[in-house]
């Protein structure tokens, strides 16, 4: 039986319809059986750039995308993607060759440990036979897969296939009954605060609720607000909440001092919750300081992060009865006081929030500015750092128009921009990518793709350093070894722009920056606006809004 035919079988049987290749020679049967499969495929040449070219992918599809590597390092290039991939619940088949067993610690080129090697963020682990006797092992694995990838926690899965010499003997044998299998679609659910009770037992009546819509997690289960309760979405979740600046209002009071305490009044006694984690670290401390005397959380699966130490209860949502009309409203006499608490205190703030001065030249009001002209049927991604904070901050009615994401698996800047160009490649939209000169800078082998799309529109907030060092509290205790953390630099991207081929306009003013932002909505082209800002006029500016 040939090396070719096995992996020919694999394939065929994996389900996806995406890869992206990395270059090598020990994966050439892989490569070989993908290239000549229903998959669609893609090469990049550095690897951990295209294993988040493929997290991008499969954000869009909401399908697995299948990574294909050589044997050694290039394995361990992977794994950043792989970790952000398990915990934003994110579906990747990685498929990595390798030195047969024999190999391995015998001083063989390109040979490391390569069985286990993502043992701690990945949802299966698979070996394929290295004797290549039997292709049924084969496709049994495939459907080992697809069966894992239907009833688990979506994520990534590793396949490691370790390959003997000579590998370079290519068949298409195999390929025939190529299925291109795809993953179930979720099922929707919409649960209410009046099912959770009715399913609970407890009697929710005067109850104050705060049902809460964390980071997607590909469940798609939507919260149903009653009269006496009120939703919040993070800004990742791409669900609607019923109150505005939210985020904004909640650290702007915790900026304050004795402004935890201040906010006794939105303390719920109840809070029911969905999707994962939240970018809002001030909801965080809110629920961490007023801690509901119930908090549960609807889940298909048992695996809860406790990211408010409120011990939540986890209710799978096929357990939740459908509650009749006429029983919906839950004291329906009381006309909602714990919403127009949160009603009132947002309204208040966004008067306060409002009369800021929206026309400086700032990264925050720049980031205000990039929102107000982005058009609605846009996604768009948003590297880590101070760039979320600030989207999440400006949180209203028309940024919901938008589909959000950002990597808040492990909230890492490494593969921001490859996230976002894997997504624009199969995107119809336009992708708008805001981020930061670290971010950008550290990820520019992302823009490393013979098939950079069209659609691709980056918004690069340029400080010269790692400006939320000088945001947060904390590092300015550090005295000059904060320098270590800020990283100051001086460049810029236009040259970068140039060399991968990408339209470019610098903006160091707020006309020229106005102008840009009219090319970049017009540019039927990748390009980048850069937007040149002082580290002094963004602290001064968030010192005020933070003093609101």
């Amino acid at each position: 039986m040939s090396i070719q035919k096995c992996i020919n079988t694999l394939i065929a049987h994996l389900p996806g319809e995406h890869a992206v290749l990395s270059p090598g020679s020990r994966n050439a049967p892989v490569i070989y059986a993908l290239h000549h499969s229903s998959k669609l495929c893609n090469s990049i040449v550095d690897e951990r750039s295209a294993a988040f070219v493929a997290l991008g992918m499969a954000t869009y599809t909401k399908q697995p995308v299948i990574l294909s590597c050589t044997s050694g390092t290039a394995a361990l290039n992977y794994y950043p993607a792989i970790a952000e991939a398990f915990y934003a619940r994110v579906p990747l088949i990685i498929l990595t060759a390798d030195r047969p067993p024999e190999k391995i610690d015998a001083w063989d080129g390109q040979a490391i440990r390569q069985k286990g090697v993502y043992k701690n963020h990945i949802r299966a682990e698979f070996q394929t036979p290295d004797d290549y006797e039997d292709p049924t092992a084969f496709k049994e694995i495939a459907q080992r897969v697809k069966k894992c990838l239907d009833t688990e926690i979506a994520g990534p899965i590793h396949i490691n296939i370790p390959i003997r010499e000579p590998f370079y003997d290519f068949t298409t044998v195999g390929l025939e009954d190529d299925c291109t299998p795809t993953i179930d679609e979720p099922r929707f659910y919409d649960v209410s605060a009046a099912a959770i009770a009715q399913h609970t037992g407890l009697d929710f009546d005067f109850k104050k609720i705060l049902l809460f819509n964390g980071m997607d997690d590909g469940e798609d289960i939507r919260l149903t607000s009653d009269n006496n309760s009120v939703i919040l979405s993070d800004l990742t979740a791409n669900k609607t909440s019923d109150v505005y600046y939210w985020d904004a209002m909640l650290f702007s009071a915790q900026s304050k001092p004795n402004g935890l305490e201040f906010l006794s009044v939105l303390k719920p006694d109840v809070l029911i919750s969905t999707g994962t984690t939240t970018i809002s670290k001030g909801l965080k401390r809110f629920l961490q300081f007023h801690k509901p005397a119930h908090h549960f959380h609807i889940s298909s699966f048992y695996e809860v992060g406790d990211m408010f130490d409120t011990k939540p209860t986890i209710i799978h949502p096929k357990d939740i009865r459908a509650v009749e009309e006429s029983d919906k409203n839950i004291d329906g006499e009381r006309t909602g006081a714990y919403a127009n608490a949160w009603f009132n205190m947002t309204r208040e703030f966004e008067e306060r929030f409002g009369k800021l001065d929206w026309s400086k030249y700032n990264e925050f009001c720049a980031t205000n500015y990039v929102l107000s002209k982005i058009p609605k049927d846009a996604i768009l991604h948003v590297s880590n750092s101070m760039p979320p904070r600030y989207v999440s901050f400006l949180l209203n009615s028309d940024i919901r128009n938008f589909t959000v994401y950002c990597n808040r698996g492990t909230s890492g800047i490494d593969g921001s921009t490859s996230t976002a160009v894997g997504n624009a490649m199969l995107a119809k939209e336009d992708v708008y990518l805001i981020t930061g000169d670290v971010a950008f800078f550290y990820d520019i082998n992302g823009l490393y793709n013979d098939s950079l799309p069209k659609n691709l529109k980056i918004i690069l907030l340029n400080n010269g350093a790692g400006g939320i060092f000088e945001m947060i509290a904390g590092p300015e205790k550090m005295g000059e070894a904060r320098r270590y953390q800020t990283t100051p630099q001086g460049k810029t991207a236009e040259h970068v722009a140039a060399h991968f081929g990408l339209a470019y306009h610098g903006a160091d003013t707020t006309g020229k920056f106005a102008q840009g932002m009219e090319q970049l909505v017009a540019n039927e082209n990748p390009m980048i606006l850069e937007v040149f800002t002082s580290r002094e006029s963004n602290q001064s500016f968030f010192s005020q809004f933070k003093s609101l």
